[in-house]
């Protein structure tokens, strides 16, 4: 065992040192700060415009830099109704409404982003070295699960790093931009946030590789993960809609926890005991999304 995971640790460390000198990080961490940091200054602009139509309304000053009115606003028993009817629970929307603004919108837009970015920036981890056949010198001398794990470290710990750094960016433009800007208690929120972002982007990164590593094309990886995307999020909706259980019974939810995003609103519940079950199916989701790719990947010739 203890070889087994020195030799996963080695492959993870070199994965993402390949990743490193191919640009790939960078270009990784450049899209989730853009994205990140633009959606923030979108969202910051938004509010201005809010705050400046009501400060309008009202006949007071506008306003240069938002947040003191969004805050009072998110405190209205008026907008806590709004946001309980939008998620269906009452306890998530008493912590919705309680987090700061910025908070709010970075872990709703990274649960929304991250499997997007993880099919397209990990879905080449595998399958490129398979198409190429360079993964030969390297299961020449380790064992092929120890091989998997090491991408899946190496992917993951991708994955965390361009999270935080979204949320370190999304801090600046909210400590530049927002009035009155609560930055240790964004900043709280924010780590909190990214930590719940990684492992729910974590189900969907085992779905990416496991599909990468069932395939030796690229093309069919990235496609075969994106239509996963897509399909297991009209078909999980669906299953755990009304509709899906007047034709199929208790089936229909039970059947739509096998799709992650069933077990986003669980994220954002205030105790970890709460959120407990929702992280170990996220992560076991993802597990199992992985082995079902290594079954295939042991089974034929790298």
């Amino acid at each position: 065992m203890r070889v087994w995971l020195r030799d996963a640790a080695l492959v993870a460390a070199f994965d993402l040192g390949e990743s490193v000198r191919s640009r790939k990080a960078m270009v990784f961490l450049l899209l989730y700060v853009a994205g990140a940091a633009g959606a923030a200054g979108f969202f910051v602009e938004a509010l201005r415009e809010i705050e400046n139509s009501l400060a309008g309304a009202l006949q007071v000053a506008a306003v240069d830099r938002p947040g003191a009115l969004t805050s009072s606003l998110m405190a209205s028993e008026e907008f806590h109704r709004i946001v309980r009817r939008l998620v269906g629970d009452e306890e998530v929307a008493r912590v919705l409404v309680s987090l700061p603004p910025l908070a709010l919108f970075y872990g709703w837009i990274s649960l929304a982003l991250v499997p997007v970015l993880v099919v397209f920036t990990s879905a080449d981890a595998i399958a490129g070295e398979l198409a190429t056949g360079s993964c030969r010198f390297s299961l020449f001398r380790i064992e092929r699960s120890a091989w998997l794990a090491g991408k899946l470290g190496g992917q993951a710990l991708l994955m965390v790093v361009g999270i935080f750094v979204g949320a370190a960016a999304v801090w600046t433009v909210g400590f530049i931009e927002v009035v009155a800007f609560p930055a240790v208690e964004t900043a709280r929120w924010l780590l909190s946030l990214s930590l719940r972002s990684a492992i729910y982007g974590f189900a969907w990164l085992g779905l990416t590789l496991g599909t990468s590593a069932a395939v030796r094309s690229v093309h069919w990886a990235r496609g075969l993960a994106l239509i996963g995307l897509i399909a297991g999020a009209i078909l999980g909706n669906l299953l755990g809609s009304s509709l899906g259980e007047k034709h199929l019974g208790v089936l229909g939810p039970t059947l739509a926890q096998l799709y992650p995003g069933a077990h986003r609103v669980d994220l954002w519940r205030p105790e970890l005991v709460d959120r407990a079950p929702a992280m170990i199916m996220l992560v076991s989701l993802g597990f199992s999304a992985l082995s079902l790719g290594y079954w295939r990947f042991s089974r034929r010739d790298a």
